[in-house]
């Protein structure tokens, strides 16, 4: 009887995920364009609106109703060309139209009276503001990525460059289980320890609010930091919001790679060993990686691989104490010996 009722209600869950799923939308880091298609009359129903990716080239399309109103939700971040075409005018045509992590647009557009096969090109328009969201924040795009030097190549630090957040993170601790030391920010004036933290969508951040995995900025395309006020869809968290798209392929093959290092003649001995008599030890620090990616099926399918390492003998600080016989003896009084050690 018990495992038919858990198969009952394992099957009712099943109905109710699938009977609403407007309902249950999880959080997410796909962006979103809308808008109006009207003349120099009003409004014009039933004009398709197409949008088509300009690195991959998956489209999508959409009819306007009878607002002469279109929407394209859950929209993948990047360059779109926007087309809407309707008999009796001519087809307009935009490009460069950027669609970033967590930002939902509005476009409007006129069409003129003309031939279908007539095309007008808008370029050099004004960039498209968006009044559809409540958010504030800043989005970082894959050219600041790529072309912004950043501390330690770690993504979390460069949410620095939004208003209001101050990174407080240590760049050194750049690898995939140093979490805790890098992705430490105060967002909006809030506790370092009071952001979520999400790839795609999907929430990465622990139980003590850090971020349990450390991307490597060559596989991030966008990153939307969100402070103040986020959408409800967010939730969580009483500081900030970071959400991070991960990168994937176009028709064209790509890659990129990078390597730092610290030359260790150009290194100067520590104080304490130098006052100490110590011989200099050099400290060497190298870090590496790259991306690369491509198309398997063109059109249709795509792949990205990214990844970096980093290798160093620098010295930390430790501190140990040690007891001694005489501590160790009813009758003594001594503080413990206390010693450090550079590991």
């Amino acid at each position: 009887m018990r495992t038919l009722s858990t198969a009952l209600c394992s099957l009712l869950a099943a109905v109710l995920l699938a009977a609403y799923p407007t309902h249950l939308n999880a959080q997410s880091s796909q962006g979103g364009l809308r808008g109006v298609v009207k003349d120099s009359q009003g409004v014009i129903p039933g004009v398709t609106v197409t949008m088509v990716n300009e690195a991959n080239g998956v489209s999508r399309d959409t009819v306007t109703n009878g607002g002469g109103e279109y929407s394209f939700p859950a929209v993948e971040p990047g360059s779109y060309t926007v087309k809407a075409s309707v008999q009796g005018y001519k087809t307009f045509e935009r490009k460069a139209v950027p669609v970033s992590v967590q930002s939902f647009l509005s476009l409007e557009i006129t069409l003129e009276i003309g031939a279908l096969e007539e095309t007008i090109t808008v370029t050099g328009a004004s960039p498209l503001i968006e009044t559809t969201n409540a958010s504030t924040g800043d989005v970082l795009d894959t050219r600041s990525l790529e072309s912004i030097p950043s501390a330690g190549r770690s993504v979390f630090l460069m949410a620095n460059l939004t208003p209001t957040v101050q990174t407080s993170g240590n760049e050194h601790w750049n690898r995939m289980q140093d979490q805790v030391g890098n992705s430490a920010m105060s967002m909006g004036g809030g506790a370092v320890r009071a952001n979520n933290y999400l790839v795609d969508g999907f929430p990465v951040t622990d139980l003590q609010n850090r971020a349990s995995t450390n991307p490597t900025i060559e596989a991030v395309q966008d990153v939307k930091v969100q402070v103040h006020t986020y959408d409800a869809e967010m939730g969580r968290t009483g500081g900030g919001v970071m959400n991070m798209a991960a990168k994937s392929g176009a028709n064209d093959f790509r890659g990129s790679g990078y390597a730092v290092f610290r030359p260790e003649s150009l290194v100067s001995q520590l104080l304490i060993p130098k006052l100490q008599g110590q011989p200099n030890v050099p400290e060497y620090w190298r870090n590496g990686g790259g991306g690369v990616g491509g198309p398997i099926v063109k059109n249709k399918t795509f792949f990205w691989v990214a990844g970096e390492k980093y290798v160093d003998n620098q010295p930390q600080q430790t501190t140990a104490c040690r007891s001694t016989s005489r501590i160790r003896s009813p009758a003594s009084t001594s503080p413990a010996t206390s010693f450090r050690r550079a590991g």
